[in-house]
């Protein structure tokens, strides 16, 4: 994976899809349990995720290291270098990975087509400052009658919009804009 164009600092997240080999579902299925297991104790590990539909052959990982070193670290360790030996026993490959950072993570949903390229940083920051313009007005007047200390009060005006725009909104919105943000 090239990771040296990515910034050190930066988070990342990579995109790994495995198709089972006929009868090998169940295997599979503990591999990538294992996977993410083994990526969780790796420096770095901030979280993961295993995707796959009832009666899929296909599961879709996605491993999110808090930078670039953390996850090339990852992938050049005996323990990642023997898993993916292992599951070559029980799958075969879908696309190469697929690594993320900066924004652009905000604009990947495991269950659509993630392109090659994320959109432009024109739509990303669009986007970014539309959803978080509202959320930030609306907590200013939320949090003006508690009368907070200075750094309680800005602590939770970045925190509670961080959270909402990661969790929330950025996904229903991604998929929402999906054609705008990804054209043909």
């Amino acid at each position: 994976m090239d990771t040296v164009a990515l910034s050190a600092s930066v988070p990342v997240k990579v995109v790994i899809e495995r198709q089972a080999r006929p009868g090998a579902e169940q295997a599979l299925r503990a591999w990538a349990e294992g996977l993410v297991a083994a990526a969780t104790r790796s420096d770095g590990h901030e979280g993961s995720t295993v995707l796959s539909a009832p009666g899929s052959r296909s599961h879709v990982i996605l491993l999110r290291f808090a930078s670039a070193a953390a996850l090339d670290a990852w992938e050049h360790s005996p323990a990642h270098e023997q898993l993916m030996r292992q599951a070559d026993d029980v799958s075969t490959a879908g696309d190469m990975p697929l690594v993320r950072s900066g924004l652009d993570t905000w604009f990947t949903l495991p269950d659509m087509p993630a392109p090659m390229k994320p959109p432009p940083k024109w739509k990303m920051a669009l986007v970014t400052w539309l959803s978080l313009l509202p959320l930030v007005v609306a907590l200013s007047y939320a949090l003006a009658p508690l009368q907070l200390p200075f750094l309680i009060k800005t602590a939770l005006s970045t925190l509670i919009p961080v959270a909402t725009l990661t969790w929330v909104v950025m996904p229903r919105l991604t998929r929402v804009l999906y054609r705008w943000l990804y054209p043909n």
